[in-house]
């Protein structure tokens, strides 16, 4: 009799815990969608102390941290680096939990590419471009119709092929060759398939009208400006990714 009441106890308490786990993880997202960063993180990593092995909470305090730092000043490089390995931390342990979950090795591949724009070393910048490449086809594989996955391998296109002969041959040897051509045009078409699956995403109308702006495509680059301008605010960096597509406008008109 008392083993069956103390086992009912356990049953109780463990009940408790995950509804308190899952009710930080609804108030993180609540928070996360009035662009409260900080304040939706706090209660991810809430719920995850909850729950450990709770896939969402991790996700999204990943997307989080990765936000965070992402926000931080180039000059604050080893705190921006913080962040971005607590996120990659995260969202690996996701990816245990559930590695055929696309949203996980997203927040996976934003905190990688993060952690390449600040890398000083050329050979972390290769690693980080052949494990982004691999982990976006891993998501197409997983889903083909995954819109972001779409935009990673056009920015990661975009970025290559910005690279003068000498760096594009430094990372050929590095890389042992591309998993595929590089070229501007295959970065407007991954951009292009982006945006056919999610068209009312700002991030994916930038590469896009940048990509259009570098093949010398001016009047098709402003009308994407202006249908991102138009968009209203859904993430929380929309307003800086506004600001940026107001400086791009700029620069065509010039």
């Amino acid at each position: 009799m008392k083993k069956t009441i103390l086992l009912l106890w356990i049953i109780l308490i463990g009940n408790d815990v995950f509804a308190q786990g899952q009710d930080y993880f609804l108030q993180g997202l609540r928070l996360e969608k009035e662009f409260k960063v900080e304040d939706a993180l706090e209660k991810f990593e809430l719920a995850i102390r909850q729950n450990p092995k709770n896939e969402e909470a991790l996700t999204h305090a990943s997307r989080m941290l990765s936000n965070i730092g992402g926000r931080l000043a180039k000059s604050e490089r080893e705190q921006k680096l913080d962040f971005y390995e607590r996120a990659r931390v995260y969202a690996e342990k996701s990816i245990e939990i559930n590695p055929s979950n696309p949203e996980t090795r997203l927040a996976y591949v934003i905190s990688l590419g993060l952690q390449s724009e600040i890398a000083t070393n050329p050979h972390e910048k290769v690693r980080y471009a052949q494990n982004i490449h691999n982990e976006a086809t891993r998501i197409l594989q997983l889903d083909s119709t995954f819109a972001e996955a779409y935009f990673i391998l056009g920015k990661w296109q975009f970025e290559l092929s910005r690279l003068n002969w000498v760096e594009l041959m430094a990372c050929r040897i590095f890389f042992g060759g591309f998993p595929e051509e590089i070229s501007m045009g295959r970065a407007l078409d991954y951009f292009n398939q982006a945006y056919s699956y999610k068209q009312d995403t700002i991030l994916f109308l930038f590469g896009l009208a940048s990509a259009q702006h570098a093949l010398g495509e001016k009047d098709k680059a402003s009308q994407t400006l202006h249908r991102a301008l138009a968009l209203p605010l859904s993430e929380p960096d929309d307003a800086l990714r506004k600001e940026r597509c107001q400086n791009l406008l700029k620069q065509l008109m010039q």
